[in-house]
């Protein structure tokens, strides 16, 4: 007799569950998964990341790669390019936009020593930033900073890092 209501009351609430999902999934599927993602979590781009203030996610969702000494802690050093910031960053910019085909510049380009994107995972377009600046460095070469982060999740799963490593690696 007990058992009965209790039985009954999960199934509807298993019911109501699977119906919200399929809901929010029709959703996503009606207005594109990156359009939901960002209704749900805002806008992916927050401006350039500050390589000085050194902040960066609490949580497992990101990589820093930097030329030695310019940034504190990163993940993985990258070698000094030839050429000065603003030809290191097209470079950079143009293997990027070859090597990943979701993603897209999003910064205004007024300071050429410095570049931001957007790209998304291939199947759930969940998004990620990556940001880009060369410095000039005193023998005539440039240093890099470049940063990545999901703004979804709590892990990466070590994407971001791998994204870096690949436009990083040499041609």
């Amino acid at each position: 007799m007990f058992g009965r209501p209790a039985s009954g009351m999960m199934k509807t609430l298993l019911w109501s569950s699977i119906t919200l999902l399929g809901v929010l999934t029709l959703a996503l599927v009606l207005i594109g998964r990156q359009r939901g993602w960002e209704l749900i979590a805002g806008p992916p781009d927050h401006g350039q990341y500050d390589f000085a203030a050194g902040r960066r996610s609490p949580t497992a969702n990101d990589a820093l790669a930097c030329t030695e000494g310019l940034c504190t802690d990163p993940d993985f050093e990258i070698s000094a390019m030839d050429g000065d910031p603003a030809s290191v960053i097209e470079r950079l910019s143009q293997r990027f936009a070859a090597i990943d085909p979701l993603a897209r510049r999003v910064d205004d380009r007024r300071d050429p020593a410095k570049a931001r994107f957007v790209t998304y995972s291939p199947m759930m377009r969940f998004p990620d930033v990556i940001h880009l600046e060369a410095v000039a460095m005193p023998d005539g070469r440039s240093g890099l900073m470049a940063y990545a982060r999901a703004q979804l999740g709590k892990s990466d799963f070590g994407k971001n890092r791998a994204r870096l490593e690949a436009l990083l690696a040499a041609p």
